[in-house]
């Protein structure tokens, strides 16, 4: 029963932070001026949420010339954070960054997809709040393929997100190689795999009746522990194959002045990794803070989004060489990040 409250308290405390008024709206902030790019909002329909879901979708000028109608384009698939929804990636900057990278050259042209099946979902295939989850794997990966042209090689496809999509990310990508070849993500929402090793931060926050439902929805009441394990980054790093992790290229950052403290969650991610000799980019940043509201969109973004382009590069010259070669490779566009971990603004290699 402890540790239930202990976890209960600490997803409230999450909640609460998150939901703070002033962390929700830029207010008057003029909406990206992109050059090279549109963002525009669709939807489509969710058996796995049962109800249609609604997505932003980022394209390159490119898509729409008519030389390119037979070009297909990489996938970058982004989770929002708790409190969220699909417009917050254009509306935080997230957009103009990729933007502005694309004209610079420093980013391929690509398809970025934003999903948003709830504020607060956890992206989980939860007991009564739909299969978020699944939402992810089955039937947005179904749709985008039908709707868009996007490549199918997995080298060409990149899972990111931020707070509790980095969170989802993760663990979607850890789960799912064969679907993803890279994962990115920022200030991930990473709690301890014992429950019982919860911060004095998360025990001390009063319970809200109006988050309690929110967890109910999604882990259950009382919180089962077999849906929490299967849902933590942290313990499925500690329990999957190595080498089905090291089919993954693994980027992911904090800020040392998170608020939830998730750089010391993230950094214990970066040790399991590191001992199991999972090839992972980690970067702490001296001073960040926790996802949007901390320059996001200015710094840690520019270095997630050349790291994903990166790899993208690297699963295309794999394909190449497969071309003439002749061959075929049973795990394609396999590509891994550097093994590293990194602190200081832009990173001080260890």
């Amino acid at each position: 029963m402890r540790t239930q409250q202990l976890f209960s308290l600490g997803l409230v405390a999450f909640g609460l932070a998150c939901a703070s008024p002033g962390q929700r709206r830029r207010g008057n902030v003029p909406p990206p001026k992109l050059v090279h790019g549109s963002y525009t909002t669709h939807e489509f329909d969710s058996a796995a949420m049962g109800r249609k879901v609604p997505y932003g979708i980022y394209l390159p000028n490119g898509y729409a010339a008519e030389e390119n109608k037979d070009k297909k384009y990489p996938l970058v698939i982004w989770l929002h954070g708790m409190w969220e929804d699909h417009m917050r990636f254009h509306e935080r900057g997230g957009s103009q960054a990729l933007d502005d990278m694309i004209g610079s050259g420093d980013v391929p042209e690509l398809v970025l997809v934003c999903p948003s099946p709830g504020r607060n979902t956890f992206y989980i295939n939860g007991k009564d709040g739909g299969r978020g989850e699944d939402l992810i794997e089955q039937d947005l990966l179904q749709h985008v393929d039908a709707t868009y042209r996007v490549e199918a090689d997995r080298g060409k496809r990149a899972l990111m997100g931020v707070s509790m999509g980095g969170m989802a990310a993760m663990r979607i990508a850890f789960k799912h190689p064969e679907l993803f070849g890279t994962v990115a993500t920022h200030s991930a929402a990473l709690f301890p795999a014992d429950l019982d090793k919860l911060s004095d931060r998360f025990k001390k926050v009063m319970t809200s009746q109006w988050v309690a439902p929110m967890l109910k929805e999604t882990f259950g009441d009382p919180v089962d522990p077999e849906l929490w394990k299967a849902s933590n980054p942290l313990a499925l790093a500690e329990e999957l194959p190595e080498e089905r992790l090291r089919e993954l290229a693994i980027y992911f950052d904090a800020g040392t002045k998170d608020r939830y403290e998730f750089h010391l969650t993230n950094e214990l991610l970066h040790e399991s990794l590191e001992a199991r000799h999972v090839p992972h980019t980690w970067r702490k940043i001296d001073g960040g803070g926790h996802s949007w509201g901390d320059g996001l969109a200015a710094s840690a973004l520019h270095e997630s989004l050349a790291f994903v382009a990166q790899q993208f590069a690297r699963a295309g010259g794999q394909s190449a060489l497969r071309g003439l070669l002749g061959g075929e490779d049973s795990k394609e566009g396999n590509s891994k990040g550097e093994s590293k971990g990194e602190s200081g603004d832009r990173g001080k290699q260890r």
